[in-house]
């Protein structure tokens, strides 16, 4: 709905007359010993430059900030003078349990120090001069265009809550900020990827896109850090680790070593806001561990895709041979394997308890033999 102010600037005759005195010299300097604490920060480490945990003082600090907001609604910025009628922007989530997390400040800094751009940190010129297999080539393909329905949604699920969330929680935000910027660096990796082979993109994936859609629709915060940050983020933490390590060129395992890093930093965030959220709010572990139960099929949804796992067996394996795709299928067990434990591990340090008993997905691994 828009906003619309209840005069018209234009037709403002007081504030005509106040900006006339202003430009001819007459300031009214209201501002200039503004209800404010002075304070005078300095970087804690020279080489890494100010930070926003140096800034971490007094009434302009993040430590001091209550559970719940009750006194600021609008966009000015947390420790400045609050005054007159400043405009409600309908924030709908105010309580910092919701979405902190203790390494939220230090993700921040990382992702700014560890940039890059696919545009020249990506050797192209590499695989131009010594281009990968013909049936390697068209499994990178298919996996990147699965990769970009993959990295839209983690992009989708950050940028869907941050107006909502409070501007006294501006770190946090800043951060979300940097994982949308994070998601869309790996949307255009995966696209240049793709593009670059000769083999243009490949097809979309109905199963992974109907699970993606039901993780990109959660109700809550809560609901969509824990699917969207955890589970999602693990499945593709540990993706992106197996494909840097079977990766069929140099350049290509480079590539996936850095979107490893970016969405490291995405799974770190997912479980310190989980271990947070649930160290301040206990009796949200029975909410959260009932909406991984029906959430948990979703992963399914994206290993269990054809344009998922057979192009990731290809390329596990080496090759479209027999011997090959039995190769790749261990190997993609293996991963799989790996990638669901390390997800239930970091739902229980983060204190939702029993996830691995209640988890359908390590029975459904044994039935399939993995």
């Amino acid at each position: 709905m828009a906003f619309y102010l209840e005069k018209d600037f234009f037709e403002d005759v007081e504030l005509f007359t106040l900006v006339q005195k202003v430009m001819q010299g007459e300031l009214t300097l209201r501002w200039y010993n503004a209800n404010t604490e002075h304070v005078r920060v300095t970087p804690h480490n020279a080489a890494r430059g100010l930070t926003y945990e140096d800034c971490n003082v007094g009434s302009y600090g993040y430590d001091r900030l209550p559970d719940l907001i009750r006194t600021n609604y609008s966009m000015a910025p947390r420790g400045s003078e609050l005054w007159g009628k400043l405009p409600d922007l309908g924030y709908t989530i105010n309580r910092k349990s919701e979405v902190w997390s203790d390494n939220v400040v230090t993700l921040y800094e990382e992702a700014k120090a560890r940039r890059w751009a696919p545009a020249v940190d990506i050797t192209w010129n590499d695989l131009i001069a010594s281009p990968v297999p013909e049936p390697l080539e068209t499994a990178m393909a298919q996996l990147c265009t699965f990769l970009q329905e993959c990295t839209t949604v983690t992009l989708g699920i950050a940028a869907h809550h941050i107006y909502s969330i409070n501007q006294e929680f501006l770190e946090l935000k800043s951060y979300l900020c940097a994982q949308i910027l994070d998601q869309a660096r790996h949307v255009d990796v995966f696209r240049k990827r793709a593009l670059l082979g000769g083999h243009g993109l490949k097809r979309a994936s109905v199963a992974a896109e109907q699970a993606l859609k039901e993780l990109l629709s959660a109700e809550t915060y809560a609901e969509s850090s824990v699917g969207g940050n955890v589970m999602l983020g693990s499945f593709l933490l540990g993706l992106y680790r197996h494909l840097a390590a079977v990766a069929p060129s140099p350049t290509d395992g480079r590539l996936f070593r850095l979107v490893l890093q970016d969405t490291a930093r995405l799974v770190a965030y997912g479980s310190g806001n989980l271990q947070y959220q649930l160290a301040h709010q206990p009796q949200h572990v029975t909410s959260l561990n009932e909406y991984l139960d029906t959430a948990e099929h979703c992963l399914l949804g994206l290993i269990g895709s054809q344009e998922c796992v057979e192009p990731l067996i290809i390329l596990s394996g080496g090759g479209t041979s027999r011997e090959h795709t039995q190769l790749g299928g261990q190997r993609v067990a293996q991963f799989l394997a790996t990638m669901v434990a390390e997800y239930l591990e970091r739902c229980e340090h983060a204190g939702l308890t029993g996830r691995s008993q209640r988890s359908r997905l390590p029975r459904y691994l044994r039935q399939l033999g993995i």
